[in-house]
């Protein structure tokens, strides 16, 4: 894929003594002073902007300004004079990628220009993703590019329309909860309660009170009428956390209820009928709870109506680099930090884990990583300790991301990845050629296209 890089200075001869230190690393490269840039920039369509500055700056301001209207998302990087670190985090502030003064460090100004195409590509291809395919990248407060978790968002919204029960399973941290939300959320019952209770969180003796409420003087303290979570959440949702807790006995009544949508307050004799919509989630493995007898058969299939698996973040690590800027934006604006990005080594590092918190220790990491420190990119060692602790990832030559392994190692990368990325090199080697690409990855023509569509790629 070839990149195009404008380089425009306050004076053009300036911008044209850098741009022959910058000569190759794109496959166009452009040199303007700034006011052409600005009258040129929709007809070149850069896919990154050097600004440079000579000790009589321009209003640098403005002109980031008058850049991010043409394309919000364009890499800016600003070459400057001034070492006042106040300036840079101004500009920094502004969304440019990174800033450099004179002398300039060449490696490393062009190791910023590769990192800024990258992430321009990126965002492109989210976007057209997004846009053109209908490929999802988030779902209500979910987020996942993977092909597990594009079934994951196709089934919430199919159900979501529904009064059907849902069982949601998978790990701690995986985003049961936001998965619930998001059912309610796209529901019909949206403008009614969404109630959640964790019946693990909550002891035997009173989870039965606080589902179904008690009448006044049920038992001792009992001094007024108690309105339990079935009864709050009449035309809404009724969401029942970690319910493999949930004591047999009280079992018995929760399968009444889910049968005829009625109930009795402790202690009261008039039955109540109230419309609910059920979903339940577990981190346990159901069906061995029934086969230990800890889980009534006949209340597990019917709450497993419609069964909705989480992927644990192992399985799905593909997901980690959207996942993990997605957080480190969230933190940075929350915090006023000027985090942009990870770097290579940072980003391998998360890929390499396996993450046994999942998602939830992903965002722990990251927004550590921003409160503790001050910087552009979290590195390597901005991570917890025991992601530092595993190997050094160590990049190859082309710049791949694979790691040099050992042998025995059994932190690999997950097949689906490392095909997303075969492929994605084949068709870049062939220039776009379906045909060639698929004939040098050695399958036909309709699988790779298959693939294509499986992954959400565009050519």
């Amino acid at each position: 894929m070839g990149f195009k890089l404008l380089i425009a200075g306050d004076k053009k001869p300036l911008a044209s003594s850098v741009k022959k230190s910058l000569d190759g690393i794109a496959t166009e490269v452009s040199a303007y002073s700034i006011n052409t840039m600005l009258t040129r920039i929709s007809v070149e369509a850069p896919d990154c902007v050097v600004l440079v500055f000579g000790k009589q700056a321009p209003d640098a301001d403005e002109i980031i300004a008058q850049i991010k209207q043409y394309d919000d998302n364009l890499p800016i990087i600003v070459l400057g004079q001034s070492k006042k670190i106040e300036e840079a985090v101004d500009l920094m502030k502004q969304g440019i990628f990174d800033y450099f003064t004179f002398p300039l460090a060449i490696p490393r100004l062009e190791l910023a220009i590769k990192n800024a195409f990258r992430l321009y590509n990126l965002t492109k291809r989210i976007f057209l993703l997004e846009n053109q395919l209908g490929f999802q990248t988030h779902l209500d407060e979910i987020i996942g590019a993977a092909p597990v978790m594009q079934t994951v968002f196709q089934t919430i919204q199919n159900v979501a329309k529904t009064n059907a029960t849902v069982l949601i399973l998978g790990e701690s941290g995986t985003g049961k909860e936001m998965v619930a939300k998001a059912l309610h959320r796209l529901s019909p019952r949206n403008n009614r309660k969404f109630i959640d209770i964790n019946c693990g969180a909550i002891p035997k003796e009173l989870l039965e009170n606080e589902l179904f409420g008690h009448e006044r003087g049920a038992y001792t303290g009992a001094d007024k009428r108690y309105i339990g979570c079935c009864e709050r959440a009449d035309g809404g949702t009724l969401f029942l956390d970690e319910i493999s807790e949930m004591d047999l006995s009280l079992q018995v009544k929760l399968l009444r209820f889910l049968q005829e949508r009625q109930f009795s307050r402790v202690g009261g004799l008039e039955p109540i009928n109230v419309d609910v919509r059920i979903i339940a989630a577990t981190n346990r493995n159901l069906a061995d709870f029934v086969a230990k007898n800890l889980f009534r058969e006949d209340l597990f299939y019917r709450l497993n109506v419609v069964p909705i698996l989480m992927p644990a973040l192992r399985e799905r690590k593909e997901d980690i680099p959207l996942l993990a800027k997605t957080f480190l934006e969230k933190y940075s604006h929350r915090n006023e930090k000027i985090f942009l990005d990870f770097t290579p080594e940072a980003m391998e590092t998360l890929m390499q884990y396996d993450w046994p918190g999942n998602v939830r220790e992903l965002e722990n990491a990251i927004e550590r990583a921003v409160v503790l420190y001050n910087d552009t990119k979290v590195k390597r060692e901005h991570l917890p300790q025991v992601l530092r602790d595993m190997e050094k990832p160590r990049h190859t030559a082309n710049g791949s991301g694979f790691s040099q392994r050992k042998k025995d190692d059994s932190k690999v990368l997950p097949l689906v990845l490392v095909e997303r990325y075969a492929i994605e090199a084949a068709i870049k080697a062939c220039t776009g050629n379906i045909a060639l690409a698929a004939k040098r990855l050695k399958i036909g023509q309709a699988t790779l296209y298959r693939k294509l569509k499986q992954y959400g790629m565009r050519i």
